[in-house]
Order: C-alpha cells, then structure tokens, then sequence
C-alpha cells in the first residue's frame, strides 16, 4: 500500500473525511473492509460531533475568553448558525485557540493503528481534515471580521498539524478542505474570477506555509454538505474549480507536499452531469507532476455504468488516470448509501462492472 505516490498506475479510491457510524472503529472497519488497499489514505471517520464538520469547533467558541456569542444557531441551514464577535479589547489568541485536530487523532489512533494491522496494510497513511482559518472564521465571525481572524486559525491549526507530526511523523496527510473558497470563486463574475482564484488560493495555502518541512498535505475543494445540501448548485462546467485548483497549485509552499487535489464534480445532493462538457475544463489542470488528482463525483443517483461514463469523460478531458471519491464526506448520508458509494468506488477503481 502506497497511498500517495503519483507515479503509482494504480487508480485509489479516497474517502473525504467523515463516515455515518457509531465510532472510530465501526467507521474504519467499514471503510477498510470496503476499500482494503485502494484506499489512498485513512480517516478515522470523523464520527460523533465531528460528523456535522466544523459545528463542534465554532461551538467550542462560547468557552472562549475572548469570544462572546451574538446569536444562537442550531446549523439546519448555512444562515442557522451561531455568529460570534471578539470582546471589546480582546484578542483572538492563537494559544487558545483549541481545534481538536490532535484531540481526536491522539483518541483514535490506537483503533487505526489495531484496524490497520488486522487488515494487513503496509505502508498505511492517516488523514487528518483540517478546515482552513478562513472557513473557521467566516463561518463563526462572519465574512468582514474573517479577513482579520482567519490567521489565528491557521496559526493553531499549524500548531496542531505539528503536534500531530510528532506523533505519526510522515505517516500523515493533512487534508485542507475549502468550501467557501469555491463557492466565491464559483460565484464570481467570468471577468473577475481569474483574480478571485489567486487571492482565495492564497488564503487557502496559508496553513501550508505554516506547517513544518515535509509535511503533506491534500486540497479538497467542495461545494459545501451540510445536510446533504450544497450551498450552491453545480454551474455549466467545471471551469471554477479549474481555475481553484491551478492557482493553489501555483502558490503552493515548496517546503511542503502537494499529495492529492480532490475536485468535486457533483455538489451535495446534485448529482454529476452526464454531458462531456462540463468536464471540458479539466483540459487546463495544471497540477505538479506529483501531485495526483482525485476525481469527487461517485453518487448515489447515478447507475454503475453511468459512473463509469462519467470517469471515462472526466479522464478524456484530464489526459490522465484519476482516482476517484464521492464530492464530500459520507457522513451526511446513511450507513447504507455509504457503503455503496464506497462499493462502487471500489468497483471504479478496480475497473470492474
């Protein structure tokens, strides 16, 4: 099992983050004893209150000493949620700043390192998700004070990333995982996306530049999943994203590995197009020649063949074998559809009907 290497002819197949189970153990055995070694890298599943992505982490918010909350949510839609403001002469400390990312690792590690062993995987890589500061900040400060509080986010995130480091050394993959950057870029007027892209790209590499040498890293661009919606619908082709992905490629900290690039190719419960246009955009990827790319479009709407069709086109416009995952996480699906999605990503990535 070399879940990382691009030079590898094997496709791999990857799970975004979060999987529907009761814990750690249930999520990863299902994950392994559906996948076993196409998988690329292994999450713990993100299971409990982490399975509604960062809710747990600007609910942790209202213990802050510097943080007092504005208005209550209860996140059943992307308005839904709690809104924060920084106390009056107060800072927003790094240093206290506590993510959870190491927490959780540290938690479930000894269940991976059991799983891992039991299914006979060498060679196996954990992934971490990570949300970027801008995300965190947007989402818990609004979009004026994220531009100012997005850096004491990635600040404790990069010190989390090195402490997760000093426990798994090279054997991690720090996912960073991108929603509301898309949806800006995506969101943008043709004229002004190119720009859009590099400046959102230059947000969203921050906390690689902060990470210690050789860290890894994957990039998950997404249209958001809360409650298995998106927070907007799919556009004509899949030029945004294009243009997302190249401009973090070009701003990408060279201390620091570019493992995987996940697009997503379908946008919560909006199932991937059928027409090859909307893949005709992947001609202009341009990712370094180590860095693999991950093709988010295995959905629950879609028939085998029809999946197969759809890889087929995206991999005519890339020129290049993919690898191939669904557009988000599981964790908003139940433990049936997730372990079809998982079976027929399998099945993708075997080649198999």
């Amino acid at each position: 099992m070399k879940p990382l290497s691009a030079l590898e002819t094997e496709r791999k197949t990857l799970l975004v983050g979060s999987i529907p189970a009761t814990d750690t153990r249930a999520a990863v055995e299902l994950a392994l004893t559906e996948l076993g070694s196409t998988l690329m890298c292994i999450p713990d599943g993100e299971t409990g209150p982490r399975s509604q992505w960062v809710a747990s982490i600007i609910a942790a918010l209202r213990d802050h000493p510097a943080v007092e909350l504005k208005r209550d949510g209860s996140w059943s839609d992307y308005d839904d949620r709690p809104r924060y403001r920084v106390r009056r002469g107060a800072e927003l400390d790094p240093d206290l700043l506590e993510l959870g990312y190491d927490a959780a690792l540290r938690d479930s590690r000894p269940v991976l390192d059991s799983l891992v062993a039991q299914h006979g995987l060498k060679d196996a890589v954990y992934q971490v998700g990570l949300a970027s500061g801008f995300d965190l900040a947007l989402l818990a400060f609004g979009p004026v004070r994220a531009l100012r509080y997005r850096k004491a986010f990635n600040a404790a995130a990069g010190r989390e990333i090195s402490s997760i480091r000093d426990l798994l050394g090279d054997d991690v993959v720090f996912q960073i995982e991108l929603p509301a950057e898309l949806v800006a870029v995506s969101r943008s007027p043709r004229l002004l996306r190119r720009a859009v892209a590099r400046w959102m790209a230059g947000v969203s590499v921050e906390s690689a530049w902060l990470a210690p040498r050789g860290t890894k890293f994957g990039i998950h661009l997404c249209f958001g999943d809360l409650n298995h919606r998106a927070l907007m619908e799919m556009g004509r082709d899949c030029a945004p994203t294009v243009q997302l992905a190249n401009a973090i490629a070009a701003r990408w900290p060279a201390h620091a590995s570019l493992a995987y690039v996940h697009l997503p190719l379908a946008a919560g419960n909006q199932a991937p197009s059928l027409a090859a246009s909307y893949y005709a955009p992947l001609a202009k990827l341009s990712l370094p020649g180590s860095t693999r790319l991950v093709a988010g479009f295995v959905h629950e709407d879609l028939s085998q063949d029809q999946l197969r069709e759809v890889l087929r086109m995206v991999e005519s416009a890339a020129g290049r074998r993919v690898d191939v995952a669904a557009t988000c996480g599981l964790g908003r699906r139940d433990m049936v559809m997730a372990r079809d999605i998982m079976h027929a990503s399998r099945q993708l990535a075997a080649g198999t009907p």
